[in-house]
């Protein structure tokens, strides 16, 4: 199975575009996704799964969170 792994820490600013690491194993960051590359994934498909994922953090659903 290949993977990338896209991540962050906090406190990085995230409008520059260094701030992100991209790999093919975990960059040990604060906040990390994982696109299986070995399904095929598309580009936009990618997008539409995170933006699912940003709006579900958004809704305040996620508990684990601190408001």
């Amino acid at each position: 199975m290949a993977s990338i792994y896209l991540g962050m820490n906090r406190g990085q600013n995230p409008g520059i575009e260094s701030s992100v690491t991209e790999g093919a194993s975990t960059g040990s960051t604060d906040i990390e996704i994982r696109i299986d590359t070995g399904k095929g994934t598309l580009r936009s498909e990618a997008e539409i799964i995170i933006g699912a994922l940003t709006r579900y953090l958004l809704d305040g659903r996620t508990a684990v969170f601190p408001e």
